[in-house]
């Protein structure tokens, strides 16, 4: 096994959660008076924390980008949340991992609730030794989530390592002094992991899996 403690994104790495954030964060922007761009416009959406990405892709000021979380945030809690599915062979690679004695860390910018009824719903929750992320807006950057994740499993930065899909999880992961490797699931930008430095780029579950399995 290539590395002891292994630390997985969620949206876009282990579940495919875009349709609930797409339909949800489109209904909020309109409601909002702005206009939603394209598909490939909203698929950044997939990945940073939400005031973030407002401030990023639509140049909202705080409290700009504070009102249309608001508005996203409600109807994602109201009838989007469960609008996901996992990745193919998410499962199975988590499986292998355990059963190889991995410690397996789930570090995500998402609200932590969110993630942890999905992981529950899905009965995915099982594979986790900890699950961190979002205890707030204040406290959603991706390098205090992994830094906490890390801590909760004990885990030493020379036998750990990042699985994500954007370059918010390979940023994050370096900051905390882990290398990230990430699956193309069609939600980065061109060019995205190249320029944030990932370790490694696969296209698939099986490929990931054999390689943190060598």
């Amino acid at each position: 096994m290539r590395r002891k403690y292994i630390l997985f994104d969620f949206d876009g790495t282990l579940f495919d959660t875009s349709p609930g954030i797409l339909r949800c964060m489109a209904k909020a922007l309109t409601e909002g008076g702005y206009t939603p761009g394209d598909e490939r416009a909203m698929k950044r959406f997939v990945g940073p924390p939400v005031l973030e990405a407002l401030r990023e892709f639509y140049g909202m000021d705080e409290a700009e980008a504070e009102r249309v979380k608001t508005l996203y945030r409600t109807a994602y809690r109201a009838e989007g949340v469960y609008e996901c599915a996992p990745i193919a062979g998410a499962e199975e690679c988590l499986r292998a991992l355990k059963a190889a004695g991995a410690h397996i860390a789930v570090a995500t910018s998402k609200p932590i609730r969110f993630a942890r009824e999905i992981l529950q719903r899905f009965r995915f929750d099982g594979y986790f030794d900890a699950v961190c992320g979002a205890e707030s807006d204040a406290h959603s950057g991706k390098a205090e989530i992994v830094r906490r994740a890390m801590r909760e499993l004990g885990a030493d930065p020379a036998q750990s390592l990042m699985v994500g899909d954007r370059k918010y999880d390979v940023l994050g992961a370096k900051a905390c002094g882990i290398p990230c490797i990430v699956l193309d699931s069609g939600f980065a930008e061109p060019g995205e992991y190249e320029e944030a430095g990932a370790a490694a780029v696969f296209a698939d579950y099986p490929s990931v899996q054999a390689y943190l399995l060598a």
